[in-house]
């Protein structure tokens, strides 16, 4: 008798195969695989989902039902030869597990269950000028590069290459800066934005062009045109140091706190030998 149970069982867990994960994106179709024998000639495919087992689609003696269930109606495509279920235009409300119930005209059967998880497209970054600030021959320009997605992580490429460029990223993975000096001879330096997130990536790139306000005419009177130099000079230096505290005041703040350390130690140092 307990030879017979065991057998039971075992028949019970050949018949169920082990879960299969399939994932796809909002909007996108995915085939959920029956994993009928390639040999079998099937005569019955019932795919169902919930714990009642609500089929939403059937094929029986090569009569087809797509249509049975309201929220999949016009949405799925029966392959009656392979068995597999096809989702198109998927939503959130896809992502559940799917049974799917065979026989073949040998009377043979099978029963498989398929774990399906939709998921959202990693969106595409995008770039904005931040400030763009002249400078003898160029200007230093302030690139953003912001994601609607959290978490994800940002690379800067240059093409081509610069000589003076400085990347960061804010600690919570929304957006990331790049500083770069262009020369105004140089038009066609273009710079990628690429964000990453769970082995997905997607790209943004902008051409920015150094823009040089033109020199102000000469004044008459040589004081006032050293005013106006010291002037528009503290007014820049102004500007520069709120853009530098603005995107690098964590960096700052650590490197001088790193500093002062350093001094403390010293003045101990000092007094310890005195």
């Amino acid at each position: 008798m307990r030879l017979l149970v065991i057998s039971i069982i075992i028949l019970q867990v050949g018949l169920v195969e082990s879960l299969k994960e399939v994932s796809g994106y909002l909007g996108d179709n995915v085939t959920l695989p029956s994993g009928a024998d390639p040999s079998w000639t099937l005569s019955k495919i019932e795919w169902s989902i919930f714990p009642n087992n609500t089929w939403i689609a059937t094929s029986r003696n090569g009569k087809k039902s797509i249509e049975r269930f309201y929220r999949y109606k016009g949405r799925l495509s029966l392959d009656t030869t392979t068995g597999d279920l096809t989702i198109h235009n998927l939503n959130r409300q896809d992502t559940m597990e799917y049974s799917v119930d065979l026989d073949n005209t040998a009377g043979q059967d099978s029963a498989n269950k398929i774990k399906l998880t939709v998921t959202e497209r990693l969106q595409k970054p995008t770039i904005r000028t931040a400030a763009s600030i002249p400078e003898n021959g160029g200007c230093w320009v302030v690139l953003q590069c912001s994601s609607a997605d959290q978490g994800v992580e940002f690379t800067w490429q240059v093409e081509p290459s610069v000589a003076t460029d400085i990347n960061t990223q804010d600690r919570h993975g929304s957006s990331a800066v790049h500083v770069a000096f262009l020369n105004t001879t140089r038009s066609d330096v273009q710079f990628t934005c690429t964000s990453s997130k769970n082995k997905e990536n997607n790209t943004c790139s902008v051409t920015p062009h150094c823009s040089v306000e033109p020199t102000p005419p000469v004044l008459p009177e040589s004081r006032c045109r050293y005013g106006l130099a010291v002037v528009g000079g503290a007014i820049l230096g102004i500007f520069l140091s709120a853009v530098v505290m603005y995107f690098f005041g964590e960096k700052i703040k650590a490197v001088w706190g790193f500093i002062t350390g350093k001094q403390r130690q010293s003045n101990n140092s000092a007094e310890t030998e005195a």
